[in-house]
């Protein structure tokens, strides 16, 4: 783990240093060990709780319908 936060500081200082801003969205903008830390175990219970939820929407009926996220449902629909 520590080398792979001192692999990570060295990429954040490289990105300030090149006068970009760190992109927060995909990185956490901290040179602190145990935020980063954090961070890692964050994101690793996120792709662990997608894999999960992957895993059991391949295992529904091929016929399964799910509903559009284009397409609003009205009040009370699929409330059976």
């Amino acid at each position: 783990m520590e080398e792979r936060i001192r692999r990570y500081q060295e990429n954040i200082r490289t990105i300030r240093a090149s006068g970009c801003a760190v992109p927060t969205s995909a990185m956490v903008d901290s040179l602190d060990p145990a935020v980063i830390e954090l961070w890692f175990a964050d994101n690793a219970f996120s792709i662990d709780r997608i894999r999960k939820l992957t895993a059991k929407i391949a295992e529904l009926p091929d016929d399964t319908e799910f509903p559009s996220p284009f397409i609003p449902i009205a009040k009370g629909e699929g409330k059976n």
